[in-house]
């Protein structure tokens, strides 16, 4: 059978495949040679996408890239370095204030730093108890914070929220507690 596959279709076959795991740790080799000396020491690598660039010529098909994004705990700074195929940077993004979404690997760190708190690893060790994560209002300095949700499953199957922490990435701190009162309105 006869493909209907277009000629321009074919050619942009090669440029949307899967990253392979060399293209990945040859992007990220790159990024992180290109960023060394204004990174901090406290940053984190979150990996590499692959980025489609748009041609200048609608007629030539699309550059392939690969994006790295890097937080930069200690700078208050997030960025992308974008890296042709090839390894060769094309350019340093700032994202000025984006925040990517939390690694599962920050949620850990974060509970791990809140939960030295002991009013904090009360609600943690509670029975049937869970933790969720959600993103707490920017700050001016642009750290990087992370909050914790700690609730309960009641006996109801309902759920109940407990307690609420923020922890600063940037500074490895608890920087903020609030139990949530009961129906009574004492704290628990």
């Amino acid at each position: 059978m006869k493909s209907e596959m277009s000629e321009f279709t074919r050619k942009l076959a090669p440029v949307i495949a899967p990253l392979k795991g060399k293209e990945e740790r040859v992007a990220i080799q790159a990024a992180k040679a290109h960023v060394a000396k204004e990174l901090s020491d406290h940053h984190r690598i979150f990996g590499a996408e692959l980025r489609i660039e748009k041609p200048p010529d609608a007629r030539t098909p699309p550059r392939r890239a690969i994006g790295v994004l890097i937080v930069d705990y200690g700078n208050h700074r997030n960025f992308e370095v974008l890296v042709d195929a090839s390894g060769k940077v094309i350019r340093l993004v700032d994202l000025k204030g984006a925040e990517p979404t939390y690694l599962a690997e920050e949620i850990n760190d974060a509970r791990r730093i809140a939960e030295q708190e002991r009013r904090v690893a009360r609600y943690a060790k509670m029975k049937r108890s869970f933790v969720s994560a959600f993103g707490p209002e920017r700050t001016s300095d642009n750290a990087r914070r992370l909050g914790l949700r700690y609730a309960v499953v009641e006996r109801s199957g309902h759920s109940r929220v407990l307690a609420h922490a923020v922890v600063d990435l940037s500074t490895a701190t608890l920087v903020q507690f609030d139990e949530t009162p009961d129906e009574s309105g004492a704290k628990r």
